[in-house]
C-alpha cells in the first residue's frame, strides 16, 4: 500500500509542479514577455538554451496566446509538441511556421507569423476589442425595482381646488441563470382597483440561436396583413440584436491579406469611416454604414514601409433583406384576454395561434409565409422582396376568411429606387405602393368583426424626392383611398426642408385632402440643436387648427447631480396652454415638477404635479439605489473606499457617468443588452498610496441583467530595511520571494545591495515571509500593521542560519 502512495505520488509530481506555475527544467529560467509582431501577447517562463531543440518556452500560457491567430491543423500539432515537462521548443514553433528570436537586452521572445499559417479573422468595425481580455459578463442572480409616481393638484378661478388621485408604477425584472421573470403595476389611488397589473411574463435567451423564448403576456412580431392582439401563451422569436455585432443583412465577403504591420483605411462612398493598425493575418472586415443601394467600399492597405494597397468592393445592400441563409421567425400561441379589476381574465375556449417565417435565399431575394388562426378565423400569406440595381421591390399577398365560407385576398406591391448607385448619392428617389383589400378579406381578430368606416378596398400611394444642392429635399406625392362605405379620399401634399445652418432647418408642409369637402393644410416647422446637445428649440404653425406652437429645452450634460427643464406655449383660436417642466437628477433618483396653465373659452385651471423616479438595483448580495433602469446595468461597490473620497465612473469632464462616494455601491444603468462596454474607473481621484487592481472593464450585459463590478482598493506600503546576519554582517546581493500569511507569492523581486538593504513595494498590511536563494540562511517574517504610514522602515533585520532556525 505505502509502495503504491509513493508511485503515485512520483507520477503526479511533475504534474504538482507544474500547477504551480513554472515547469520542472533546470536553471536558467525567467519570466519574459513574449511578443508577436511587435505587440506584448503575454508572459511566460522561458528557459534559454544554445540549441533550438533545447530553447524551451511554457506551453500552456504560450497555447492560450497564439491560439487565435493560427489556423486549426497547425494549432493542432503544434500542441501534440508539447513534451511531459509542459514546455515547446522553439524548434517546434519555427516546424508551424513561426520566425523565432530571442533579445538579450530586452529579455524578450519575439515572434512573427507570415499571412499564408494565421486564421482569418473577422474585424468588427462597430466595437473595439477590448486589449484582448475577455468581456465580463452575468454570473449572479441580479435585477431591479422600478417606482414612479406623482402627485397633482388643480386650482384656479374656475375650477375647485384639490388634490387629484396619486399616480404611480412599479416594475419588478429578476434575472436568475439567464431566466428574466418580468412584471408591472400601475396604481392609481380612487379606482375601484387601486393596483392593476400589466405584463407578466419569464423570458429566457438561447444566444447561440439568436432565439429568445417567452412565456407569459406576449408582445411578439407580425408581418405582412397581420395583426398582435393581446394574449398570454408561449412565443419563440428570432432576436437578431441578441448578436448585435453580426451581420445578417445582405453584405459581400470583403476578405484582405495584410502581410505587414499595415494602417488600413476604409472609405464607404468616398468618406472615411474608420482607421485601424492591423498585424499581419487575413481579415473579413464586415458591418459598414451602407445606404440603400449599391455602395463603393475601398480599403487602403499602408504598411510599415510605405507600400500601400488598395481593395475595390461594390455592395448592395437594402436593410428589410435577410443576407443568403438568415431566418427571421417568430412562432407565438396563446390565450385572448381582458382587463377584469385589477388583473386579467384569459379566455381558455380557443388559442389564438401566430407564425411567420422569412429566410434569405440570396443576398438579394427573401421570401417569408406567414399564417394566423383563431377558431374558424384564419390568415395565410406569403412574401417576395427582392433588390436589384433597378431598386427595392415587395410583393405581400394573403388569404384572411371569418369561416369556411367566407373567404377573400389582400395584396400589397412596394417598389423603391435606391438611395445610391455605385457609390453616387441619386438626386430623385422614388416610392411606390398599391394595396388591394377584397370585401370578403378580414385579418384574425379576437373580437368580432365590425363594420369598419376606414376600412378601404384600395389604396395607391406614390412619392417622389428631390435632393437639391445635396442638402435641401423637396418632395410631392399623391395617395388615394377607396373606402369600402363613404367617399373616396384623395390627398395630395408636398415638403420642402432647407437646412439653415448644421444644427437648424426650416420645413414647409403642404397638404390637399379631397373628400366629401376640400381641406387645405399648411404646416411651418423650425427646429433648432445647439452644436453639443444641451439645448433646443422648436416652433411650428398649423393653419387647418390655427395653432401655434413654440418649445424650448435645456437637456441634461450629465447623469447625476444635474436637471433638464421644457417650456411650452401654445395658442389657438380656442384659447392657449401654457407648461413647463424640470428634473432634477441624483444618482439614487430624481424629482419631477410640472406646471400647466389652461385657459381654453372662457374657462382657466392651473395643475401642477410633483413626481419621483427611483429604484433598486442588485447583483448577488449587493444592491443600490437608483434612479429606473430600462435595461441592464453594471454594479459597482468598493468595500475599503475612505470617508470623504469620490471616484468617477466613465468621467466625461467635471462628472461621470456614476459615482462612488459617499456611496460605497452605486449603479452605471441603462447598458444595452449584449452590446460591449467599457468601464473606466478614474483612478487619479484616490489618495496617494491607494492603488486600484484594474482601471479599465469590458463588460457584457444580457437581457435585463446586471454585473458585478467588485473593485479592489488596497492600501499599499513600501517597506525597507537592511538584512544581516546573526553576526551582524550584511546580507549582499540576495535575491528572493515575499509570501503572505496564507502561503501566496505576493513579490518575487526582493533583492539586496551590498549593505544588504532592500526595498519591497505595493504590500498591504499583514504579515509577510521572505525567502532568500541564499541556501544556508533561514527566512525571515515582518508585518505592516493597519494603521502603517506610506512608507514602513524595518530598521535591521538579522536573520540566522537554517540551523540556528
Amino acid at each position: 500500500m505505502r509502495s503504491g502512495f509513493v508511485l503515485l505520488l512520483f507520477l503526479l509530481l511533475p504534474v504538482l509542479v507544474m500547477a504551480q506555475g513554472r515547469p520542472p527544467l533546470g536553471k536558467p529560467f525567467l519570466m519574459a514577455p513574449v511578443v508577436l509582431d511587435g505587440r506584448p501577447l503575454t508572459e511566460a517562463w522561458l528557459f534559454p538554451r544554445d540549441r533550438a531543440e533545447e530553447f524551451s518556452v511554457e506551453a500552456r500560457t504560450l497555447l492560450e496566446a497564439v491560439k487565435p491567430y493560427m489556423k486549426d491543423e497547425l494549432f493542432l500539432r503544434l500542441q501534440s509538441n508539447v513534451t511531459s515537462d509542459g514546455v515547446l521548443t522553439t524548434q517546434s514553433l519555427e516546424a508551424v511556421g513561426f520566425l523565432v528570436s530571442f533579445d538579450p537586452p530586452t529579455l524578450e521572445l519575439r515572434l512573427s507569423l507570415p499571412a499564408k499559417y494565421r486564421k482569418a479573422q473577422d474585424l468588427d468595425l462597430n466595437f473595439v476589442e477590448f486589449e484582448n481580455q475577455k468581456y465580463l459578463r452575468p454570473d449572479q442572480h441580479s435585477g431591479y425595482l422600478n417606482l414612479r409616481t406623482q402627485q397633482s393638484w388643480q386650482y384656479g378661478p374656475d375650477v375647485e381646488s384639490e388634490r387629484r388621485p396619486l399616480t404611480g408604477n412599479l416594475e419588478l425584472v429578476e434575472n436568475i441563470r439567464g431566466f428574466v421573470f418580468e412584471s408591472s403595476a400601475d396604481f392609481l389611488e380612487d379606482a375601484d382597483s387601486q393596483w392593476r397589473r400589466q405584463d407578466t411574463r419569464i423570458r429566457y435567451d438561447d444566444e447561440e440561436r439568436m432565439i429568445r423564448y417567452t412565456l407569459g403576456d406576449l408582445t411578439f412580431r407580425s408581418t405582412g396583413f397581420q395583426i398582435t392582439p393581446s394574449i398570454a401563451g408561449l412565443a419563440a422569436t428570432r432576436e437578431f440584436a441578441i448578436q448585435p455585432y453580426k451581420t445578417l443583412r445582405p453584405l459581400s465577403d470583403t476578405e484582405i491579406i495584410i502581410k505587414r504591420t499595415s494602417i488600413v483605411e476604409i472609405y464607404v462612398n468616398g468618406l472615411l469611416f474608420s482607421q485601424v493598425r492591423l498585424a499581419p493575418g487575413v481579415f473579413n472586415i464586415r458591418d459598414f454604414p451602407l445606404a440603400t443601394g449599391q455602395s463603393n467600399v475601398r480599403i487602403k492597405v499602408k504598411d510599415d514601409l510605405g507600400q500601400e494597397e488598395v481593395y475595390d468592393f461594390s455592395l448592395l445592400y437594402e436593410n428589410s433583406l435577410l443576407a443568403r441563409g438568415v431566418e427571421e421567425f417568430s412562432y407565438a400561441a396563446g390565450l385572448p384576454w381582458q382587463a377584469s379589476g385589477g388583473d386579467r381574465a384569459y379566455d381558455d375556449s380557443a388559442a389564438f395561434v401566430s407564425l411567420y417565417n422569412r429566410r434569405g435565399i440570396t443576398d438579394q431575394l427573401t421570401v417569408g409565409l406567414n399564417y394566423q388562426g383563431y377558431y374558424e378565423k384564419m390568415l395565410l400569406g406569403a412574401e417576395v422582396s427582392g433588390v436589384s440595381n433597378l431598386g427595392y421591390l415587395s410583393l405581400q399577398v394573403a388569404q384572411g376568411s371569418q369561416s369556411s365560407q367566407e373567404s377573400g385576398f389582400a395584396e400589397r406591391l412596394t417598389y423603391r429606387s435606391l438611395d445610391k448607385v455605385m457609390g453616387r448619392q441619386m438626386p430623385l428617389l422614388l416610392a411606390l405602393e398599391f394595396e388591394n383589400q377584397d370585401r370578403e378579406f378580414s385579418p384574425v381578430t379576437v373580437q368580432d368583426p365590425v363594420v369598419d368606416p376606414l376600412r378601404y378596398l384600395r389604396r395607391y400611394d406614390a412619392q417622389l424626392n428631390f435632393r437639391l444642392d445635396s442638402s435641401w429635399l423637396w418632395g410631392v406625392g399623391a395617395n388615394t383611398l377607396e373606402y369600402m362605405t363613404g367617399e373616396d379620399q384623395r390627398t395630395y401634399r408636398s415638403n420642402l426642408m432647407i437646412p439653415l445652418k448644421s444644427q437648424m432647418r426650416l420645413e414647409f408642409v403642404y397638404n390637399k385632402i379631397l373628400q366629401d369637402k376640400e381641406e387645405d393644410r399648411f404646416l411651418i416647422s423650425f427646429y433648432w440643436n445647439e452644436s453639443q446637445g444641451y439645448y433646443s428649440a422648436s416652433s411650428y404653425y398649423d393653419s387647418l387648427q390655427k395653432t401655434t406652437n413654440a418649445t424650448v429645452a435645456r437637456n441634461n450634460r450629465y447623469q447625476y447631480d444635474d436637471y433638464r427643464w421644457n417650456a411650452n406655449i401654445q395658442n389657438s383660436e380656442l384659447g392657449n396652454t401654457r407648461s413647463i417642466s424640470g428634473e432634477y437628477l441624483k444618482q439614487p433618483f430624481s424629482v419631477r415638477l410640472d406646471h400647466m396653465n389652461n385657459a381654453q373659452q372662457g374657462s382657466e385651471y392651473n395643475l401642477t404635479s410633483l413626481g419621483l423616479n427611483t429604484g433598486f438595483a442588485w447583483v448577488g448580495g449587493h444592491g443600490a439605489f437608483t434612479q429606473p433602469v430600462t435595461d441592464s446595468f453594471v454594479l459597482l461597490h468598493a468595500k475599503n473606499l475612505e470617508d470623504g473620497q469620490a471616484i468617477m465612473i466613465n468621467p466625461t469632464g467635471d462628472r461621470g457617468q456614476a459615482q462612488l462616494g459617499p456611496r460605497r455601491t452605486v449603479v452605471l444603468r441603462d447598458q444595452s443588452s449584449y452590446y460591449r462596454n467599457t468601464v473606466n474607473v478614474d483612478i487619479t481621484s484616490l489618495p496617494m498610496g491607494y492603488l486600484l487592481d484594474k482601471e479599465f472593464y469590458g463588460t457584457q450585459t444580457t437581457y435585463r441583467s446586471g454585473i458585478l463590478l467588485d473593485l479592489k482598493i488596497a492600501k499599499k506600503v513600501m517597506v525597507k530595511g537592511q538584512l544581516l546576519t546573526s553576526s551582524d554582517k550584511a546580507v549582499e546581493y540576495a535575491a528572493g520571494d515575499v509570501f503572505d500569511a496564507n502561503g501566496q507569492l505576493v513579490d518575487n523581486t526582493f533583492f539586496t545591495n551590498k549593505q544588504g538593504r532592500f526595498l519591497i513595494e505595493g504590500l498591504e498590511p499583514g504579515v509577510y515571509r521572505v525567502v532568500t536563494d541564499q541556501s544556508g540562511l533561514a527566512p525571515f517574517t515582518f508585518e505592516i500593521p493597519g494603521n502603517a504610514d506610506k512608507m514602513l522602515n524595518l530598521g535591521t533585520v538579522k536573520t540566522g542560519t537554517k540551523e540556528q532556525r
